[in-house]
């Protein structure tokens, strides 16, 4: 029975078959390969196109990291602008008037323009003014509120004018306590 050449193998095994290299070759290059990877788990010689590959790696992770970090942000900060933006649509309470109403944005004095309901709810803390689109509204103080603590750092920008009723309280050792103010001054 003739013997039956066996296909494949390793490529060391195919080339010695082929008598291209000899069983002393191929120990050498064994030796050496294992050699170099002594070198590599000691520490003595360093793949240097393996830590270049690991440095640039890591560089594109961190860029890409900062990248979705400020996109995620961005993407943040426009579903706020939304939900302000649906708060003060939805809560809007502005009368048409001719009753001019002093306030101030960025030390400027503006006006609006007011019924006598809305000028008394918003003497009285009750109605708040905020800045929406390209004018102003009114809102209900809880609603402004929550804008408040939606933007704390903004807040000034939004909410333009929201008078504290807690500045109505009236210490017991204040000498003007007797002596109020009027909630109807002009100004």
């Amino acid at each position: 029975m003739a013997k039956k050449k066996r296909l494949g193998g390793s490529l060391q095994d195919q080339l010695k078959s082929a008598g291209l290299v000899t069983d002393k070759q191929i120990k050498k290059a064994k030796k050496v390969i294992h050699r170099q990877e002594m070198r590599v788990k000691q520490g003595v010689e360093v793949d240097e196109t393996k830590v270049a590959v690991d440095q640039a790696l890591a560089e594109k992770q961190a860029k890409d990291r900062a990248r979705q970090e400020t996109l995620n942000q961005l993407a943040a900060e426009k579903a706020l602008a939304a939900q302000i933006k649906q708060l003060i649509a939805m809560n809007k309470q502005r009368e048409q008037g001719d009753i001019e109403y002093n306030f101030t944005e960025a030390n400027k004095i503006k006006k609006i323009y007011v019924s006598q309901q809305n000028k008394t709810q918003l003497n009285k803390g009750y109605l708040a003014i905020v800045r929406f689109e390209d004018g102003y509204q009114l809102v209900p103080e809880q609603v402004a509120r929550k804008i408040q603590k939606r933007l704390p750092d903004q807040q000034s920008q939004h909410v333009l004018y929201l008078y504290d009723r807690e500045q109505d309280v009236v210490d017991d050792d204040d000498p003007y306590k007797d002596f109020q103010i009027p909630d109807d001054l002009e100004w």
